[in-house]
């Protein structure tokens, strides 16, 4: 009998101990399992975008869909109006990426059709292909300015308030300039709501002119207009005074320099994302 039970003993506690190698043979697998790194999310690949003779090549995780089409030309209507929206027919690629005020956008139109838009105005003319000659100038020379500002084509009721980080910038069969710069529509302190990342270029056969502006932000700016930037407001009493407009300009170009000594990771979208999309670009017709 107590043989029997001796027997049976041994019988349970092997049981038992079977039990446990399962439980922590379980805990290890499970362990094991947690452990196994997970793959990350695939990082989505460049995305082709070919429309009309301009291809380029673009990250749409980064910049989202992209809308392709072309804009009929809409010239100046009379002599006296103003020149909202004036412009050649173009191609004209807008991006998901826009704030509040401004699309991302890339516009290919053709330079010669520039002057023509403005027909009804002799002067505006003549003032249209000195714009296109100072642009040709600022290609040449990063620092040539006219009247404080980058030339730019298009017509745009608004002054660069400045250009930080300046430099000339090549695509695939031509060459531009980048820079950094707020437009101010009237009298405000830079912000998030109007700082552009901004490229023009012409082809090498100087039959297109490309413009591009993506909307950025920084940390330390305020995404709307403010009426106070660090202690300094706006002295709208004393804006008559040049002394005061100069203090205040000089706020803003300050703004500017903080600018220009950032990374292009302290920017969002990162800067380096634009040059990217730029560098890919090709214009055939």
């Amino acid at each position: 009998m107590r043989e029997n039970l001796f027997i049976i003993g041994l019988i349970l506690a092997s049981l038992v101990l079977q039990g446990c190698d399962s439980a922590v043979s379980q805990s290890s697998k499970t362990e094991n399992k947690s452990a196994t790194p997970q793959p990350q999310q695939e990082i989505s690949k460049q995305q082709k975008v070919e429309f009309k003779g301009v291809s380029f090549s673009y990250n749409p995780r980064v910049f989202g869909e992209i809308k392709s089409e072309e804009i009929a030309e809409y010239p100046l209507q009379e002599e006296t109006f103003k020149p909202d929206g004036v412009a050649p027919q173009h191609r004209l690629f807008t991006f998901d990426l826009a704030t509040d005020f401004s699309p991302m956008y890339i516009a290919v139109y053709p330079v010669s059709d520039f002057p023509r838009m403005y027909a009804v105005n002799k002067s505006s003319v003549k003032a249209m292909e000195e714009e296109i000659i100072n642009l040709q100038k600022v290609l040449q020379d990063k620092n040539f300015r006219v009247k404080g500002h980058i030339p730019y084509l298009p017509f745009i009721d608004a002054s660069q308030s400045f250009q930080s980080k300046v430099r000339h910038f090549p695509f695939q069969n031509g060459r531009g300039i980048l820079f950094l710069t707020h437009w101010s529509f009237e009298i405000e302190f830079v912000s998030n709501r109007q700082l552009r990342y901004v490229f023009e270029g012409l082809t090498n056969d100087g039959k297109y002119y490309v413009l591009a502006e993506m909307p950025v932000s920084v940390a330390f700016l305020s995404d709307d207009s403010p009426e106070e930037f660090e202690g300094y407001k706006i002295p709208w009493e004393k804006l008559k005074d040049e002394t005061e407009m100069k203090r205040f300009n000089e706020v803003n170009k300050g703004i500017g320099r903080r600018l220009e000594n950032l990374k292009p990771n302290e920017f969002k979208p990162n800067l380096d994302y634009l040059e990217e999309i730029i560098s890919s670009l090709k214009i055939e017709k």
